[in-house]
C-alpha cells in the first residue's frame, strides 16, 4: 500500500514536469533591470527602473532600491489614487523622478547624501524660492540602526509623517521658525527635540530613541521560542516575517511545514507532524486562537499530509520547543500556537491562491466603523484531481477541504468579544486490483468557540473561553492476497468508527500587584465523550507442528463508550528585578476522571537581559501528559487508559543581536520521561492505511526516556532585499526498552538547515534551502524459509521473517535541496504573485526504509540481501499563484 502512495505521487510529478515549459514562460515573461555606471551626481545616476501602473509611493520606493539612493519624503504629500509607469531602464534618476512626479505638484532637490521630495517651484540642486523642509533620520540609541514606522509630529505646525524603513523622514512645507519635534515608535520611549528651521533644506536632524520597558506580561521568558508571520513578542528573539515564510520553498504553503526547518524539529517529506526535541507528534500542543486542536491534520491515514488551517488565514505562529508556563498543559513536547490574522481597520483584503495541490480564498474586513472585524477562509485540496488527470485517480483519490470563520466586536475600549468556527473534512478512496485491496476513509473536524477579553479595572485583565466540538472518523476496507500471504495477511477486513466530542470552559486572570509583580491564575474544565466501534479480522498463512500449511484467523472487536472530565487550575507569579531580570514561578494541577490521574507540576522560568543585545534564558519544570479520551488505540485492542507520563525538562539559552543585524542563538536542553506510555509501531516504516493488521506491528513498552541536545542558530537580512538563516543541532533521543537504551524512531544525531532568499527589484524573488540530517534508526529484518510438507514429504517452502534489535540499524543520511522563484506583478486592483517551487531539486533518493530478501540465486540458506526500499519524495515541481487585492 505504501508503494501505491509513492507511485501516485510520482505520477503527479510527471504531470508537473510537463508543465515546466509553460511555467518558465510565465515566470520569465518580464524584463530584468540592467545595471549602469555610477556618476558623481545623485540625480545623474542610472535609475535601473521598470514599473507599470503602480502607486506614486511604491514607485519612489522602487527607485530607491534600484538606484541605491536614499529619498526623503512625506507620505502625506503623495497622491494615493494616482498610478504611474516608468520604463526607465536606461534613464537617469532625474528623468525617472520627472516621470513619476509629473502632474503631482511635487518637486525634488538633491542634498549631500539623499534626495528630498516635497512642494516647491523647480527641480534640481536647490532654489531660493523652494519652501523650507525638515529632514533627518530616526535611529535606535546604542545600535544606530534606523527605526521605521516612527510617528513624527512637528509642533505647533501640526504637520506629521512616518519614518521610512531605514528611519529616514522629511516634513514639508514649513515656514522659518523654532519647532518642537515629538517622536513616538512602538517599543520605544517617546522623545521631544527642539529644532530651528531657517534655510531651504532645514537642518538634517538625528533623533535617537531609547527602548521602552516592555510590559511585564508581554516579556517572552520561555527559551526555544520561534515566531512566524508576526512578531514573537518582546524586544528580542527569532522572528520570521510573512514575506520570509512565503519565500521558503515548501510543499503546500503549510503552517506546519514552515516550522520543519527549525533546530530541534524532526519530520518527514510527506507528513506535517512535528517531532520536537525527541518527542513524537502526539506530544505537541496545537492551539488556534487559544483553543486546542486535537487532530489538526488532513489525510490522517496517509500520515497527515497537510494541516487543517490555511497559512493565509494566520497572522502569527509561535513554536515553543523549550519550557513554557503553567497556563499550558496536557503536552510536554512543545507548543505550536496559531493566531488568526487581524483584519484591516478599514476596507477589505482578499487573497486568492491556487497551486497543483489546492485552491484557497481568504477575505477579511471590518464593520461598524472599525469596532468589529471578520475573516473567512476556505480551501479545497486538488490531489484527487491531479491524480485523476495522471490516470491514477482510479486507484488513489485523496480529497480534503477546510473552512475557517472569525468575527470580533469591541463593546468598549475594555471589552472584546470573539467568535470562531473551524470545520475540516477528508475523503480518501484507495484500491489495488493486484492485491484485491480497497479502503474508504472519512475524517471530520469541527470546532466552535467564543471568547471575551476584558479589562475589569486598572491592572486586572480577564480572558474567558467557551468551546465545543469534536473529531470523527469512519474507516473501512478489505484486502486479500491472491495465492497466499506471508509478510502481509492473506485476507483482512476492517471497520473502524470513532467519535469524540467535548465541551470546554476556560477562565484566566492577570493581576498587576505592582509595576514589577504580576499574578496569573486560571482554571479549565473539559467534559468529553468517546464512542468506539472497531472490528478487524485477518487470516495468515502458517505452519502447524508437522510442517503443513494452515490458515490462522485472528480478530479484534471493540464496542466501547467512555466519558470523563479533565480539570486544571494554575497560578504563577511573574516579577522583574532591576529591569534586567524577569522571572516566573508557578504550579499547575491537573485531574482526569477517565484515567484517575491527579498531577502537580511546578515550573520556573528565568530571563536576564544585558542591554538590548544580549539575553539569557532558562527554564525548569515538570510536564504531565495524560492519555486523552480520543487517544485509545482500539485497532490495537486497547480498551483502557494508561497512567499519565511525566517529563522533567531543563533548558538553557543565550540570544544575541550581533553586528550587521544578525541574530544568534545557542540552546541546550535535557528531558527525562518517567512512566512513558506504550507505543504501537510498524517496524518496516511503510505508509499503509491498514497499519494495525500488518505482521510487523509490535507493541513497545518503554520504562523511561530521555532527550538531550545542543542547538545553534544564526539569521539575518538586509533592508528587506535578502534574508538568510543557518542552524545546526546535535541531539540524542532514546528510551529504555527491555533494559536496553534504544534510539527513538526519528532520532537524528546531526541536523543542518540552510536557507537564503534574495529580492531582485520589485518583480523577482529567488530562494533556496538545504537540509541534512543523519539517517533515522530502523529495525533490521531477517528473512528465512521454512519447509512445507504434505504426508511427511517436502512439497514447498514458505518465506518468513524475524526482526533484529529494535532500531539497531540506520538509514543513510538525508539530503535535500529545495528552490523557489517568485514573480510579482502589480495590477490595477491588486498584486499577483506567480511562483515555481521545486521540492528535492537534485532528485536525491532519500530512504524511508529497506527491503530484505535473498540474493538472486534464491537458494535456501543463501545470503540475505538488503536493498533500498521505501523511498521518500522525488523531485516535485509545483506551480501556483496568489492574488491579493
Amino acid at each position: 500500500p505504501s508503494a501505491i502512495w509513492m507511485r501516485a505521487v510520482s505520477s503527479s510529478v510527471e504531470v508537473r514536469r510537463g508543465c515546466l515549459p509553460l511555467i518558465l514562460a510565465v515566470l520569465l515573461g518580464g524584463a530584468l533591470p540592467v545595471g549602469g555606471q555610477t556618476r558623481p551626481s545623485l540625480l545623474a545616476r542610472p535609475a535601473r527602473l521598470h514599473i507599470e501602473g503602480v502607486g506614486v509611493e511604491e514607485a519612489i520606493r522602487a527607485l530607491q532600491r534600484h538606484s541605491g539612493i536614499s529619498m526623503a519624503y512625506s507620505s502625506d504629500l503623495l497622491p494615493s489614487d494616482r498610478r504611474v509607469s516608468c520604463r526607465c531602464d536606461s534613464l537617469t534618476v532625474r528623468e525617472a523622478l520627472d516621470t513619476i512626479l509629473a502632474g503631482t505638484g511635487l518637486r525634488y532637490q538633491e542634498g549631500r547624501r539623499q534626495i528630498f521630495i516635497g512642494l516647491g517651484e523647480r527641480n534640481g540642486e536647490g532654489s531660493a524660492s523652494q519652501p523650507l523642509a525638515l529632514a533627518g533620520m530616526v535611529v535606535e540609541a546604542g545600535s544606530g540602526g534606523g527605526v521605521g514606522g516612527a510617528e513624527l509630529v512637528l509642533i505647533p505646525s501640526g504637520r506629521r509623517t512616518l519614518s521610512g524603513k531605514g528611519g529616514r523622514f522629511i516634513i514639508s512645507p514649513l515656514v522659518p521658525g523654532e519647532y518642537h519635534l515629538r517622536v513616538r515608535a512602538l517599543g520605544f520611549l517617546e522623545t521631544d527635540q527642539e529644532v530651528l528651521i531657517d534655510t531651504a533644506l532645514g537642518p538634517e536632524v538625528m533623533v535617537e530613541l531609547f527602548r521602552a520597558p516592555i510590559p511585564l506580561e508581554e516579556i517572552v521568558i520561555s527559551p526555544g521560542r520561534f515566531g512566524f508571520l508576526g512578531t514573537a513578542g518582546g524586544a528580542m528573539g527569532t522572528r520570521i516575517s510573512r514575506d520570509e515564510i512565503e519565500a521558503i520553498p515548501q510543499l503546500g504553503d503549510d503552517a506546519f511545514r514552515a516550522s520543519q526547518r527549525m533546530p530541534g524539529v524532526a519530520s518527514g517529506d510527506i507528513t506535517t507532524r512535528l517531532n520536537v526535541r525527541g518527542s513524537t507528534g502526539r506530544d505537541l500542543l496545537v492551539r488556534l486562537d487559544g483553543l486546542e486542536l486535537y487532530e489538526p491534520f488532513h489525510l490522517r491515514d496517509a500520515d497527515g499530509v497537510f494541516g487543517i488551517v490555511d497559512i493565509q488565514s494566520l497572522g502569527q505562529i509561535d513554536l515553543v520547543t523549550g519550557g513554557f508556563g503553567v497556563e499550558h498543559g496536557g503536552r510536554f513536547g512543545g507548543l505550536f500556537d496559531l493566531r488568526t490574522r487581524s483584519p484591516p481597520e478599514t476596507g477589505t483584503r482578499t487573497t486568492f491562491g491556487a497551486s497543483l495541490s489546492s485552491l484557497s480564498a481568504t477575505s477579511q474586513g471590518s464593520f461598524l466603523e472599525g469596532r468589529g472585524d471578520w475573516l473567512v477562509a476556505v480551501r479545497r485540496g486538488f490531489l484527487d484531481i491531479v491524480l485523476d488527470i495522471s490516470d491514477y485517480g482510479d486507484d488513489f483519490s485523496p480529497a480534503y477541504w477546510d473552512a475557517l470563520g472569525k468575527a470580533r466586536y469591541r463593546l468598549s475600549e475594555k471589552n472584546l468579544l470573539g467568535l470562531n468556527v473551524l470545520v475540516a473534512g477528508d475523503d480518501m478512496d484507495w484500491s489495488d486490483n493486484q492485491t484485491g485491496s480497497d479502503l474508504t476513509s472519512t475524517w471530520a473536524n469541527r470546532y466552535l468557540w467564543g471568547s471575551w477579553k476584558a479589562d475589569l479595572r486598572p491592572g486586572v485583565r480577564a480572558n474567558t473561553l467557551l468551546a465545543l466540538g469534536g473529531v470523527s472518523k469512519d474507516r473501512g476496507g478489505q484486502s486479500w492476497i491472491p495465492g497466499g500471504g506471508t509478510f502481509s495477511p492473506l485476507s483482512a477486513r476492517v471497520r473502524d468508527r470513532a467519535e469524540f466530542s467535548f465541551r470546554r470552559i476556560q477562565q484566566a486572570w492577570q493581576v498587576d500587584l505592582s509595576g514589577d509583580l504580576l499574578l496569573k491564575v486560571g482554571a479549565d474544565i473539559e467534559v468529553g465523550r468517546g464512542e468506539y466501534d472497531y472490528f478487524g479480522r485477518t487470516e495468515f498463512l502458517d505452519l502447524d507442528g508437522t510442517g503443513q500449511l494452515i490458515r490462522v484467523p485472528d480478530s479484534t472487536l471493540v464496542d466501547l463508550g467512555v466519558g470523563g472530565r479533565e480539570m486544571a487550575a494554575w497560578g504563577a507569579l511573574r516579577g522583574r528585578a532591576a529591569s534586567a531580570v524577569t522571572w516566573e514561578a508557578g504550579v499547575r494541577f491537573d485531574h482526569q476522571t477517565h484515567t484517575g490521574d491527579s498531577d502537580l507540576a511546578p515550573r520556573v522560568l528565568f530571563r536576564w537581559d544585558q542591554g538590548n543585545r544580549l539575553s539569557f534564558k532558562a527554564s525548569w519544570g515538570r510536564y504531565f501528559q495524560a492519555q486523552g479520551i480520543q487517544e485509545l488505540s482500539t485497532p490495537d485492542g486497547e480498551v483502557s487508559f494508561h497512567p499519565s507520563e511525566m517529563a522533567e525538562q531543563v533548558a538553557l539559552g543565550v540570544e544575541a543581536q550581533l553586528p550587521g543585524g544578525v541574530v544568534g542563538r545557542v540552546e541546550g536542553y535535557l528531558r527525562s520521561v518517567a512512566s512513558p506510555r506504550p507505543e504501537f509501531l510498524n517496524l518496516s516504516r511503510e505508509i499503509n492505511p491498514f497499519l494495525e493488521i500488518q505482521t510487523d506491528r509490535v507493541r513497545i513498552d518503554p520504562t523511561e526516556g530521555r532527550a538531550r541536545g545542543l542547538e545553534f542558530l544564526l539569521g539575518g537580512g538586509g533592508d528587506g532585499s535578502y534574508s538568510w538563516s543557518a542552524s545546526y543541532a546535535l541531539a540524542e533521543a532514546k528510551q529504555r526498552v527491555a533494559g536496553r537504551w534504544v534510539p527513538r524512531t526519528l532520532d537524528q544525531r546531526h541536523a543542518l538547515n540552510l536557507h537564503g532568499a534574495y529580492r531582485l527589484g520589485e518583480k523577482w524573488q529567488f530562494s533556496g534551502a538545504y537540509q541534512f540530517h543523519t539517517g533515522w534508526p530502523v529495525t533490521r529484518q531477517v528473512p528465512y524459509e521454512e519447509v512445507v510438507t504434505s504426508n511427511g514429504a517436502q512439497v514447498s517452502t514458505i518465506l518468513r521473517r524475524r526482526f533484529g534489535a529494535l532500531n539497531g540499524d540506520r538509514l543513510p543520511s538525508y539530503r535535500r535541496v529545495d528552490l523557489r522563484v517568485t514573480r510579482f506583478v502589480d495590477l490595477a486592483d491588486g498584486r499577483l504573485e506567480l511562483f515555481l517551487d521545486v521540492f528535492n531539486a537534485t532528485d536525491e533518493r532519500n530512504l524511508r526504509g529497506y527491503e530484505y530478501g535473498f540474493d538472486p540465486m534464491g537458494l535456501v540458506g543463501a545470503r540475505v540481501q538488503r536493498t533500498p526500499g521505501e523511498e521518500l519524495l522525488p523531485i516535485l515541481p509545483t506551480v501556483g499563484f496568489r492574488w491579493v487585492f
